[in-house]
């Protein structure tokens, strides 16, 4: 039993709830729409308020806080990892494609995979990383974390990453024909697309993690 006298601010509440993945893919699809927003500033303000959204989402569930500098560096949409990113599958892009057209869409699609990536990866850090009771997160702890999220994101589009592989169930008898057939396992294949994209990022954070010892001594 803890004692009477703990803090409320260096005592973790045990509280937590399942991540609601229908919030986090509705404010992925902001993000993916504030990015299209032809106005200067705009989208910058609204994807800091988003990330913002997400990290408080998060952080509240599990019984915790932290500090406005932790959520500022945790909210900022601009990082030299992200940098590193988009440079990467642009030349990806011009070389396969030979123009620029597609790299809007390219840049909405990257700021949803982040979004998506922050609140999934910050769950998966409170669940099953972070080590300390400390209630509240402080900027040091959020910048290693940031760290890792941003590191987590590059390795999943590696082609090197080898995530745990699901497969679809099928029936004892198929009795449909080729071309539903066909339209089925497209369908139900880019159905799937947002768990694949989920089991990169968590093998790639899970990398991260393990070769980052300071991550769990900076939790602790």
């Amino acid at each position: 039993m803890s004692s009477s006298g703990s803090s409320p601010s260096s005592t973790a509440v045990a509280r937590s709830a399942p991540p609601p993945s229908g919030r986090l893919a509705v404010l992925t699809a902001y993000a993916m729409a504030a990015t299209a927003i032809p106005l200067p500033f705009l989208p910058d303000r609204m994807l800091a308020r988003l990330r913002g959204a997400v990290v408080q989402d998060v952080i509240s569930r599990h019984g915790l806080s932290l500090t406005s500098d932790a959520r500022d560096l945790l909210s900022e949409p601009e990082s030299e990892s992200r940098t590193r990113l988009v440079r990467a599958a642009e030349g990806v892009l011009r070389t396969l494609l030979k123009r620029l057209k597609p790299l809007g869409v390219l840049n909405a699609f990257s700021r949803g995979v982040e979004i998506f990536a922050l609140g999934l990866l910050l769950d998966r850090y409170v669940v099953q990383v972070r080590s300390t009771s400390a209630v509240r997160m402080h900027r040091e702890e959020a910048r290693h974390l940031r760290a890792a999220i941003d590191k987590a994101v590059l390795r999943a589009v590696s082609p090197a990453l080898h995530p745990a592989s699901t497969t679809l169930d099928a029936g004892a008898e198929d009795l449909r024909d080729e071309l539903t057939r066909w339209i089925d396992t497209a369908l139900l294949t880019s159905a799937t697309l947002p768990s694949y994209l989920e089991r990169r990022l968590e093998a790639a954070f899970d990398q991260v993690v393990a070769e980052s010892p300071e991550m769990r001594e900076g939790s602790a």
